[in-house]
């Protein structure tokens, strides 16, 4: 078991940090003793609230290469956890924000609590997403990551794991008998520490799925957009909500470029492995270190008392031309280039059947467009939609409600053809 243990800073991750999680995951993952890595952590934020920002923009402004080497080592670790052998389990019992996603999101088990908060903050502070982000969000159902990307906005407790960030909610008072179940077992296989995770989450009755429809729906319709001049235009189009009109609100205060950018990366990241997301990301991140937007985000946010609002420059969305983004951050290499390990990548995730099912998975069902489906043909009723995703997830709670949440919303029932998916 790995615990990350800084609580006065509430967990925030530094270079000491990873050099200390890299050797030791490493040398587990080499033994046949350990039968399971558990990563935890502890006070009062619990897991972590991400990297520790001031740190790094200290170091930046002295020219210190460690804010540098601190991207380089935790990209060597976010690509180690991906690729793990022993089965990973990261126990999220508290904030889980930022550059924290590193140390949990590409693994197979990411167990949440009640206790649980996800957020993405890195817009508001005018810096750029990390850690692999750009090839998780845009792998989440429909446009979910580029929504909680752009807005910071924040998800907890159940509705982490019916979004797919999490793959089992377990209440916070199950984790230490669960701790110990784990450090017991005398297996690594990765379907019997499924089967130990299941035994523990709460069946807990839910109203909705992550997001309530209408909310999801508006999600899904205008963050498609690959500018954000024109998801703020599709707001504009839907009926006015204090849900539009804090969305709305939300995108204004954000740093006008790191929008920009991280929009940009997300749609880029769709295409790209894990390596090539790292690559690009460790590339932006070096631009950003010296931008003014990153010192003040900063400064405005976590060293000014009382905190103030940051005065962005360029301070309107107008003024931030799309082919400036391209001269400046896409079109030429910064001077470091991240190095990794060979042969280790992916595009996609090796241990996914232990998530929730996706969009994508019940609309390959439904088309019959899925390899399973090619022989016997499509699933055209609700009953076995439901039952074959239940089956094939061993019993999995959630598969049934988030199943029936993505038949409610993606398809419409017809008399000749049944179930069919909206196009």
């Amino acid at each position: 078991m790995f615990v990350l243990n800084r609580p006065e800073k509430l967990n925030a991750l530094n270079l000491s940090m990873i050099r200390n999680i890299g050797p030791q995951l490493k040398a587990w993952d080499f033994s046949t003793l350990a039968k399971v890595i558990i990563m935890k952590g502890v006070g009062n934020g619990k897991f972590s609230v991400g990297d520790d920002i001031l740190d790094v923009l200290n170091k930046a402004k002295a020219r210190d290469p460690d804010a540098l080497y601190f991207f380089q080592d935790k990209f060597s670790l976010v690509q180690m956890i991906a690729t793990l052998q022993t089965p990973y389990i990261t126990i999220l019992d508290g904030y889980a924000l930022g550059g924290a996603l590193g140390l949990f999101i590409h693994g197979p088990f990411r167990i949440a609590t009640e206790k649980t908060i996800f957020a993405l903050p890195e817009a508001s502070l005018g810096a750029f997403l990390n850690s692999g982000s750009s090839f998780f969000l845009p792998r989440m159902d429909g446009e979910i990551g580029t929504y909680l990307a752009l807005t910071g906005s924040r998800i907890e407790g159940i509705d982490t794991f019916f979004s797919g960030i999490a793959t089992h909610y377990i209440p916070s008072s199950r984790i230490s008998a669960l701790e110990e179940k784990l450090i017991d077992l005398e297996s690594s296989e990765h379907e019997i520490i499924q089967r130990v995770l299941e035994k523990f989450v709460e069946q807990k009755p839910v109203k909705y799925v992550a997001f309530q429809k209408d909310a999801r729906e508006i999600i899904d319709r205008c963050f498609r957009y690959d500018t954000i001049e024109g998801i703020l235009a599709a707001l504009d189009r839907e009926k006015s909500t204090t849900w539009t009109r804090e969305t709305k609100q939300k995108l204004l205060s954000m740093s006008p470029t790191s929008l920009k950018v991280t929009l940009r990366a997300l749609r880029k990241g769709r295409t790209l492995s894990l390596v090539d997301c790292l690559k690009m990301e460790f590339d932006l991140i070096q631009k950003f270190l010296v931008t003014r937007d990153f010192h003040e985000g900063v400064q405005a946010t976590f060293l000014n008392k009382p905190r103030r609002k940051p005065e962005w420059e360029p301070k309107n969305l107008s003024d931030v031309l799309d082919e400036d983004i391209d001269r400046l951050y896409f079109s030429h290499l910064a001077p470091n280039q991240l190095t990794l390990a060979a042969r280790k990548d992916l595009r996609h995730y090796l241990h996914a059947r232990y998530s929730l099912p996706t969009e994508e998975d019940v609309r390959l069902a439904i088309t019959g467009e899925g390899p399973e489906f090619r022989l016997e043909g499509r699933l055209k009723a609700e009953e076995d939609i439901v039952s074959w995703f239940v089956n094939g997830h061993k019993g999995k709670w959630g598969v049934k409600e988030k199943v029936l949440d993505i038949l409610d919303r993606k398809t419409i029932l017809t008399e000749q053809d049944g179930i069919v998916w909206k196009s």
